[in-house]
């Protein structure tokens, strides 16, 4: 499931994020707001275990101008360990101008409606107009999006500050984001039964998922036959695919909440013999438009959510149409058939997409890391969380 922004420039798939930022700044001069999204708590997901480095993406933040003009002269980003720096990023200059027109960009193709899912459904600008310059009018601001850090060792919040000018006074304003490295309280078998299988998409930065913000720690899993390849033949159908029709199973106990019906499996899109990889995410940016016009059934396919309890809620995209084998209030248990792998909805190929989310909505949720225990990474070096292109073994 791939939703492309801006040609191939940036991979989305799923969702959206509640946002807990700080109110409006109240006063005869107002401070420079700073708010994020997801605006809770942001997770650190692990790079190398063994060496104990992490990676960070912050998906969004923005600086809001609530009072008279300013010029925004700059913008830190700060991580910190117990209340100390440890490593900071200077975005001014040309960097600041560069974050400028991407906003802009971000705002005339659209996405801001067509992908409101990413930025919070308005929650993040809460109100504001992106600007087209340094310079904020009242009611204007700067965003700056997807913000890649790698570190070794601990880091427990960032801290982003803003400093301006307005007329020859110089104005901050400042906000913090808290990290989390914790994985999900709930433990998590794998949802496909016995076998080896692809984590052709995880949490790793050179896949489409952790540029998402419901979809961070997603999987999309397929399996791979005796020819190194998802599918015999050509794969023009879906039969074709070795994962095809396979048991999708309950993660772990819980209630099913959402059951999502009336996706439609589309012919796979696969790359064609000599199409550049510009035009393959050109078309599937043009089906993808298509389906996303059909909502839920569109993006999710066919699909069930359930509940696992302390604000943990997985989720079984892209499921065979009419495989689903469960209902609303349903109390299922870990490794219980609940429907049938499929390529239902924005899908590319047969595929399962597993998620977890902090909210019981697919396109309304911040993403959980989960904690899965009973599988095997092949050629691992050691226990570590799910990356992309890993081989899972499952007894």
């Amino acid at each position: 499931m791939k939703i492309v922004m801006g040609g191939a420039a940036a991979l989305l798939l799923l969702g959206s994020a509640a946002v807990a930022a700080p109110a409006a700044p109240t006063g005869a001069v107002p401070p420079i707001e700073v708010r994020f999204c997801p605006g809770a708590v942001a997770h650190p997901y692990p790079l190398d275990s063994l060496r104990n480095v992490q990676g960070l993406l912050l998906q969004n933040v923005v600086v809001i101008n609530h009072g008279p003009p300013l010029k925004l002269e700059a913008v830190e980003l700060e991580l910190r360990r117990a209340g100390e720096t440890i490593d900071s990023r200077l975005i001014s200059g040309a960097a600041l101008e560069g974050a400028v027109k991407q906003g802009q960009a971000v705002k005339m193709s659209g996405m801001l409606e067509v992908a409101a899912f990413q930025f919070c459904d308005g929650a993040l600008l809460n109100g504001a107009a992106l600007a087209d310059d340094a310079t904020l009018e009242t009611g204007e601001a700067v965003l700056i999006a997807q913000q890649p850090f790698a570190w070794k060792g601990a880091r427990d919040e960032l801290r982003v500050s803003a400093r301006a000018l307005r007329g020859a006074e110089p104005v901050s304003g400042h906000g913090t984001l808290r990290l989390d490295a914790a994985t999900s309280t709930t433990q998590f078998r794998f949802p496909l039964k016995g076998g080896t299988w692809l984590a052709a998409a995880g949490a790793s930065f050179h896949t489409t998922h952790r540029w998402g913000v419901p979809e961070e720690f997603a999987l999309d899993i397929v399996q791979l036959g005796p020819n190194l390849r998802t599918h015999r033949s050509d794969g023009g159908a879906h039969t074709d695919f070795y994962a095809y029709d396979a048991e999708v199973v309950a993660a772990a106990d819980g209630k099913v909440v959402q059951v999502i019906t009336g996706g439609a499996e589309l012919p796979p899109l696969l790359p064609r013999p000599g199409e550049t990889l510009d035009a393959y995410y050109a078309r599937i940016g043009a089906q993808q438009d298509q389906n996303m016009a059909r909502g839920l059934p569109g993006i999710v396919g066919e699909g069930v959510i359930i509940d696992h309890g302390n604000g943990e809620y997985s989720l079984y995209a892209h499921l065979k149409p009419g495989s689903v084998t469960v209902k609303v209030g349903d109390t299922v248990r870990s490794g219980q058939t609940i429907g049938r792998l499929g390529s239902s909805g924005n899908s590319t190929e047969p595929h399962l997409h597993f998620q977890v989310c902090n909210r019981a909505a697919p396109l309304n949720c911040a993403g959980v890391i989960p904690t899965f225990t009973g599988i095997e990474i092949a050629n691992s070096d050691g226990p570590r969380p799910i990356q992309s292109g890993d081989l899972i073994i499952v007894p």
